[in-house]
């Protein structure tokens, strides 16, 4: 389907604006909620290259059809910026804004078994790059924010609607420009972006567990850097850059990093009533982190097996949790290396991590919302492995939650960045339904 079937397909679907509020027809908002994600992922906005302009001109178009002013920024060629505003009459405080990004990690299509751009539903599951990471939520959020603006809510505060290029190469030309360049039109109170989600069987066996994700751990991207001398292979000596590298290698990964004490997981268990399920994402929220993410060495393209190699280098994707500082961690690195040669540079390190209240108006309704749609549903706040935009906004004093308010298997969350991605079609609609009753319960009258 072609993007310009899309939008008429979406349009055919949609809700006419009424003059007043009216029942919410939820299963029509649900059918062009899908239509609309598929034409969505169908647009390739892989970061690299990371052009997100046939994205920002779909999402434009489709808020101007719905007469909502769209304003667009670019941060650089290709780097498009699309917010839109819900006004308030600003009795109610300061904006909460829904907060999304465009762009997705490439694939490799030779590894996938579907059209990793294709959209396709099938087994009750929609497959593609960026169906969970994160065009989904998005559109959940587009749709909780049209019906809004269709049921014309009365509002005490702004809800703003942006969505941002970049974010998955560290944000610097998406969240991160806006808050540097533009702060001021946004300015909030709160940020709802990805993070948390509910789900069955990710967090506990037999439990409905939501998380609303109020922290993330401190990212620090390393590169490793072993200098040696170059040589003919056939003649071996203990200055090859490569033997040095993998030894040091073999001594960071001897042993993970001892799990820590975290209030905010210490919470989740407690809520919960039982330990975390094993698997990989609750391992990394219990302990810091480092990930091998890549090896360099070689003369030549491809690389001569027959030379030694004069330099080898690695980097590592370290996350860490809240209360180790960058010195602290850098020296454990030092430490577990053993091996002074070997330079550490620093290429990237994102924001301290600061702690989001649970005590707030717009937490209080999300947790509300959750568990009139799931009745006996925990709710939980929760942190993430990984890092999303929502963290840039906490050390300015914003309140930011990542959530996702649908039930996912944890195949679905294991997914993001893999070769199978995909987001269940039944899970969109409820999402939609939880966060506009919470939107509307934290900004109207």
């Amino acid at each position: 389907m072609s993007i310009k079937a899309a939008l008429a397909a979406a349009a055919a679907l949609s809700i006419a604006a009424p003059a007043r509020a009216q029942t919410i027809d939820w299963k029509a908002v649900n059918d062009e909620a899908l239509k609309t994600l598929q034409a969505y992922v169908r647009i390739n906005t892989s970061n690299p290259p990371g052009d997100v302009t046939k994205a920002a001109d779909f999402l434009s178009d489709l808020l101007k059809r719905e007469g909502i002013d769209a304003r667009r920024y670019e941060s650089a060629p290709g780097r498009s910026i699309v917010l839109a505003r819900l006004k308030g009459n600003g009795t109610g405080g300061k904006p909460i804004l829904l907060e999304s990004h465009m762009d997705v990690v490439p694939t490799d299509p030779s590894r996938w078994s579907r059209d990793p751009f294709g959209a396709e539903i099938a087994d009750g599951r929609m497959w593609g790059r960026g169906t969970i990471d994160m065009k989904g939520i998005g559109v959940s959020y587009l749709y909780a924010f049209l019906t809004l603006q269709r049921q014309h809510a009365a509002l005490t505060r702004d809800i703003l609607l942006m969505f941002v290029p970049d974010e998955e190469v560290g944000g610097e030309l998406g969240a991160a420009w806006m808050r540097k360049n533009h702060y001021a039109e946004l300015d909030p109170e709160y940020v709802i972006d990805e993070g948390g989600f509910g789900s069955r069987d990710m967090f506990t066996a037999g439990k409905l567990v939501f998380g609303i994700s109020v922290g993330e751990k401190k990212i620090m991207w390393l590169r490793l850097r072993a200098e040696g001398v170059a040589g003919h292979g056939s003649q071996p000596h203990d200055r090859n850059p490569n033997e040095h590298l993998m030894r040091a290698l073999g001594r960071l990964f001897a042993e993970p990093v001892a799990a820590a004490p975290f209030l905010v997981v210490e919470t989740m268990k407690r809520r919960i009533g039982a330990p975390l399920a094993e698997n990989k994402f609750n391992n990394a929220i219990q302990r810091s982190t480092i990930s091998l993410t890549s090896l360099r060495s070689g003369v030549g393209d491809p690389p001569r097996a027959n030379v030694i190699p004069s330099v080898a280098e690695a980097t590592l994707d370290c996350r860490v949790l809240p209360g180790t500082t960058a010195e602290e961690w850098l020296k454990l690195i030092e430490g577990r290396l053993a091996d002074p040669t070997i330079k550490i540079e620093v290429i990237y390190e994102g924001d301290d991590p600061v702690v989001s209240p649970q005590d707030t108006p717009l937490y209080r309704a999300l947790e509300a919302a959750i568990v009139r749609e799931h009745p006996g549903a925990i709710v939980t706040p929760m942190t993430v492995p990984y890092g999303t935009d929502a963290n840039g906004y906490r050390p300015r004093g914003v309140k930011s939650y990542g959530i996702f308010p649908a039930v996912v298997p944890a195949a679905s969350i294991l997914s993001m960045h893999g070769d199978s991605e995909f987001i269940p079609v039944d899970a969109v609609g409820p999402a939609i339904r939880i966060l506009y009753d919470a939107l509307k319960a934290t900004a109207s009258r």
